[in-house]
């Protein structure tokens, strides 16, 4: 990591880390000033329970998980005898639970619930298919922006200190935790009802566990005088956690709710009924669809074979509910595949289901196998490489892919048709890319022993990701060199295979075969030619000046490599200190 950061030593407003950049940007108009302005530029919106991706995210059927929603929310009610004296037991309350048992649909209900009666202080609800979700860097200021909103009386007094602190935002949460909330409790109410409840979701979704450890000591620290609030967490039971709430400090202040210990069979029992009836009335075929389809048995054997999973029932009912297929077959496949599921695993019933939809007729699979990985791994990685660059996920609408990976157009959509029980492919407003519906679906195909054939490395789909890029920058390079050029349809292409084949060379050490014959002064006559193409968001503009200063370790890196024999890199290598003059000429030349 610091031999990375070295290629972005003479950037500016960049702070180069794992090749995440910390941009300040302004993403929409606003009229209010400047220093709240600066905060919601570093909050993540899409991380609230009012989100665009929050309203199109699947809720509690009415009458199901009330029980556990209760709960939750009596929890949430309790008042503590003196807030103010020390940390209290229950200050924290971990629900748990596993992959697809709706956890985060009954957090949205609890968190919606808190807000109404007004307790709420904050949410943050974390994904990993949502492009910054998987990171702590805007925790602190999503948390922030909302208590503003909550409590009108701290919007001022944290308007002065960021102005007093313009850079708070790139120095440690604790730094901003110290700043913008424990400088300013007096403006908090100490009478309930008060806005004292903080909800976590997904917090397993927050991939590094150095950063689940970094925010577990900030929520232990929210829960500590002189702070009084109350923090729900929802996750996963993964080993790092399962620790870190059964020893000091949290194990003596946490209530822990396990989902599994609430009875789900009759609410899924009763999902399934409703939804099959709904499907038996609305389907084309419904003339030829029995009066008692599919009758109490199969209700009973598949609410059974849920073994309490939401994510199974639904990606059932998803899956039966084709128009273009009829129900009774395909429920027929369902059946069918779950009587040959392997006992003992606990999630046989869901991957058998996996297996069926995941290898419908007439599809070329190895085709399929790598748009799902590569749906996988854009989506991870271009999270990674920071906010200022989510735009790039636009390289995962189906015209998009088949133009990146050279198919005829309409191929990744004719591929990807079948699959809507467990993916998006349409091209909506708020998402307007493939993007799967569950995370279990990239639990299942990142596993060798699930997946199976469908199985494929990391590694495998980064190279696959360079191997495209290199074609897409020399086809660029042609049409920068030529006379005649057209570029009136630059778009994203561009851009990403820019982005991408950085990325992959510096932070994961990618080197194909390809590279060893590529001309590495591509990549800096692409970017500065996309630099000055409109539109392009501003954010991409001050990446491209830090990518810019990463030339001379790109050389250094390939010479290391024995590289530097190839023409080009051996023209720039000899340049010696004039390796910056070369740069200069072919931005000149661009």
């Amino acid at each position: 990591m610091a031999a990375n950061a070295a290629f972005f030593s003479n950037a500016s407003n960049s702070n180069f880390e794992g090749f995440q950049f910390n941009v300040t940007q302004n993403t929409q108009p606003l009229a209010f000033d400047p220093a709240l302005r600066l905060l919601r530029t570093h909050r993540a919106s899409e991380a609230s329970h009012t989100s665009k991706t929050a309203a199109s995210a699947p809720k509690c059927k009415p009458g199901t998980r009330v029980k556990a929603i209760e709960d939750i929310t009596s929890w949430a009610d309790e008042v503590p005898v003196d807030p103010s004296s020390s940390v209290k037991v229950g200050s924290v309350l971990w629900f748990r639970g596993p992959a697809g048992a709706g956890k985060t649909c009954i957090m949205r209900k609890v968190t919606h619930n808190c807000h109404k009666k007004g307790t709420l202080a904050g949410d943050y609800f974390f994904s990993t298919r949502v492009p910054g979700l998987d990171d702590e860097a805007p925790f602190v200021a999503t948390i922030v922006s909302h208590l503003i909103t909550v409590i009108p009386a701290l919007k001022d007094p944290v308007g002065d200190t960021i102005r007093l602190n313009p850079d708070v935002f790139e120095q440690s949460l604790e730094f901003q935790v110290e700043k913008l909330i424990s400088d300013h409790t007096t403006s908090i109410p100490a009478q309930p009802p008060a806005p004292r409840i903080l909800v976590i979701d997904g917090f397993d979704e927050c991939r590094d566990t150095k950063q689940r450890a970094h925010l577990l000591q900030l929520i232990h620290s929210l829960v500590t005088p002189p702070h009084s609030f109350r923090v729900i967490v929802a996750s996963r039971p993964e080993l790092d956690i399962r620790t870190a709430f059964d020893r000091p400090p949290f194990k003596s202040i946490t209530k822990i709710l396990r989902l599994e210990n609430y009875e789900v069979s009759g609410e899924i029992y009763q999902y399934l009924s409703d939804e099959f009836t709904r499907i038996r009335e609305t389907h084309p075929a419904k003339q030829s669809i029995p009066s008692d389809w599919p009758g109490q048995p199969t209700l009973h054997a598949l609410t059974g074979k849920s073994s309490g999973i939401w994510a199974y029932p639904s990606t059932v009912i998803k899956y039966v509910d084709n128009p273009r297929r009829h129900p009774v077959e395909l429920l027929g496949d369902v059946l069918d595949a779950s009587s040959t599921a392997s006992s003992g695993r606990p999630f046989a019933e869901l991957d058998a289901l996996y297996k069926i939809i995941l290898n419908p007729p007439d599809i070329d699979i190895p085709l399929m196998k790598r748009l799902l990985h590569l749906t996988i791994e854009i989506t991870r990685t271009t999270s990674e490489m920071g906010p200022y660059v989510e735009f790039l996920l636009h390289i995962l609408s189906a015209s998009r892919l088949d133009e990146f990976l050279s198919l005829e157009k309409g191929t990744v959509e004719m591929n990807l048709c079948d699959l809507h029980s467990v993916l998006s492919v349409a091209e909506d407003a708020n998402r307007p890319w493939v993007y799967f519906h569950h995370k279990s679906l990239e639990d299942y195909l990142r596993s060798p022993e699930r997946a199976g054939d469908l199985y494929q490395s990391q590694e495998d789909t980064h190279l696959d990701i360079l191997t495209v890029c290199i074609p897409n920058l020399e086809l660029w390079n042609r049409k920068l060199v030529s006379p005649n050029a057209d570029f009136q349809d630059v778009d994203l292409i561009l851009d990403y295979s820019c982005v991408a084949s950085s990325y992959f060379l510096f932070a994961k050490k990618c080197f194909p075969p390809s590279v060893l014959d590529f001309d590495a002064r591509i990549v800096w006559r692409c970017f500065a030619f996309a630099r000055w193409l409109p539109p392009r968001p501003d954010a991409f503009k001050d990446f491209v000046n830090s990518f810019h200063n990463a030339m001379v370790g790109w050389i250094d890196l390939f010479c290391q490599l024995d590289h530097a024999h190839t023409c080009s890199f051996h023209h720039l290598v000899q340049r010696g200190s004039g390796m910056q003059a070369d740069l200069h000429l072919v931005l000149a030349y661009v």
